[in-house]
């Protein structure tokens, strides 16, 4: 019982001091630096680390929409502008971070199946309302939206990542080898994964 308190009291405190971080993620779905982004980095990260951040996924990388979205070209090919508009569709009917994080991890894999359908099986998102918004035009949409918040930040090199709101240089420098570093200074947190 002492122990469990003591615990209880040693996570109050921490959580106390932790400063709330958000993490916009802008990358693409062929991406080769991408994929290396979120298998090095973000799936590397301490659970305790995941829990003290908010992630937002932007797949949409250098990709354009041509007449308002009536098509898009992208830095990859038309297999990445497919998977970009696969992966707003999932990550939009996903409840969760920690199932975004999953679903995220197992498609930006150099092994993954490229359309994207099989990671989306494996998150349990309902295929049907994917297979919708894909087809319709809550996707364009979605895209649409991407693009915007893409264009917001002009990034240079893809994938960039974006803290609290705001693109700065060195953390994208930085967040490429030490993702975790920076999320443990900006967060304010010591110790586990840090």
């Amino acid at each position: 019982m002492k122990r469990s308190l003591a615990a209880l009291l040693i996570f109050a405190a921490f959580a106390a001091n932790v400063q709330a971080v958000t993490v916009d993620v802008y990358y693409a779905h062929l991406c080769p630096d991408s994929v290396r982004w979120v298998q090095n980095q973000l799936l590397t990260l301490n659970p305790t680390l995941l829990n003290a951040i908010t992630l937002d996924f932007i797949p949409f990388g250098k990709a354009q929409s041509v007449n308002n979205g009536q098509s898009f070209v992208c830095q990859h090919g038309p297999a990445e502008c497919e998977g970009n508009r696969v992966q707003s569709c999932v990550l939009s009917l996903l409840p969760t971070q920690q199932a975004q994080v999953n679903y995220v991890g197992c498609q930006m894999s150099f092994t993954a199946d490229p359309r994207g359908w099989e990671c989306a099986f494996r998150s349990g998102v309902n295929l049907n309302a994917a297979e919708q918004c894909v087809e319709g035009t809550q996707g364009t949409t979605l895209q649409l939206e991407a693009e915007r918040r893409t264009q917001l930040i002009s990034p240079a090199f893809i994938p960039t990542i974006v803290f609290n709101g705001q693109f700065d240089q060195g953390l994208q420098d930085r967040s490429l080898t030490d993702f975790a570093g920076i999320i443990c200074e900006l967060a304010g947190l010591t110790g586990v994964g840090c």
